[in-house]
């Protein structure tokens, strides 16, 4: 057997960060991928949907909404274990921006404005309860995130995402 070179403090250094960079292209790539698999039925043409009531009786009309500024639609569960990390970045949000969210299969209107208050969560939500909202736009997990502009989904993604991420998608 060959004695292996023992490599010095740099040369590791060096291999760690090009593993790393690696590890990202990888990610960066699956998550794409996922993105436009878990995505591929949903027409962005056009919003399936143009009026919302909110749990405070409030219509909110997204196309109306979007015509000036982009509005992150958040479809989430309470019972989603990815949303508990992706929904206080929405709350977040929600102060800088247009955001309405879509409770999926989460309850009452009752049980929904319980759980935002118990997490101090202050943005608009709509309760989807059956699933109807969730179906006419075609969401098939939660949590997705969608960007609306002038009527039309210009931004689809789907699972974990960061504050960063939610703010690129709404600025470009």
């Amino acid at each position: 057997m060959a004695k292996q070179k023992k490599l010095s403090w740099r040369q590791r250094i060096k291999r760690g960060a090009r593993d790393i960079c690696w590890l990202i292209v990888f990610v960066l790539i699956s998550s794409t991928a996922m993105d436009w698999w878990r995505s591929r039925d949903i027409d962005t043409s056009q919003v399936p949907v143009e009026s919302m009531r909110l749990l405070d009786g409030r219509q909110q009309d997204l196309i109306a909404m979007s015509q000036h500024d982009p509005v992150l639609v958040y479809v989430w569960a309470s019972w989603c274990g990815v949303c508990r990390f992706v929904t206080p970045s929405v709350d977040w949000l929600s102060g800088h921006a247009q955001v309405v969210s879509i409770a999926l299969r989460s309850g009452s209107d009752k049980h929904i404005a319980g759980y935002l208050a118990h997490h101090g969560y202050d943005f608009p939500v709509v309760n989807d309860q059956h699933g109807n909202l969730s179906k006419a736009f075609s969401v098939k997990v939660t949590p997705t995130v969608m960007v609306v502009e002038q009527g039309k989904i210009t931004s689809i993604t789907t699972g974990f995402t960061t504050p960063l991420g939610l703010w690129l998608r709404l600025a470009l």
